[in-house]
């Protein structure tokens, strides 16, 4: 099953380490992040629940 934008609904691609962005910090705990062919960038990240 292919990945798709919440956004746009097109095709999303991960992004190796290497090519996350380099205009901000990635937030801590970032696991993957992906970008559409819209350029929209979903940021993966481990869930924190505080109860």
């Amino acid at each position: 099953m292919e990945a798709r934008c919440p956004s746009c609904g097109s095709a999303l691609i991960e992004l190796g380490e290497d090519q996350w962005p380099a205009e901000g910090p990635v937030p801590a705990g970032t696991l993957a992040v992906f970008q559409c062919e819209e350029n929209h960038r979903i940021t993966v990240g481990q869930t924190q629940i505080q109860a």
